[in-house]
């Protein structure tokens, strides 16, 4: 089973490097963090046991 944390992680990269063009470390983390919380939050309403 993939857990709700590895599909949100994964989903979140996928964007960030579609979207983010940055080479500083910090402001690409929080590229990371702003996809990566609303696609977790959203998915734990949706599934909330994981995606089997």
């Amino acid at each position: 089973m993939i857990t709700n944390e590895q599909r949100a992680h994964d989903i979140a990269l996928t964007l960030m490097a579609k979207n983010a063009n940055t080479g500083d470390p910090i402001e690409a983390y929080q590229f990371y963090i702003n996809y990566l919380v609303p696609i977790l939050k959203q998915m734990d309403k949706d599934f909330p046991h994981g995606i089997a």
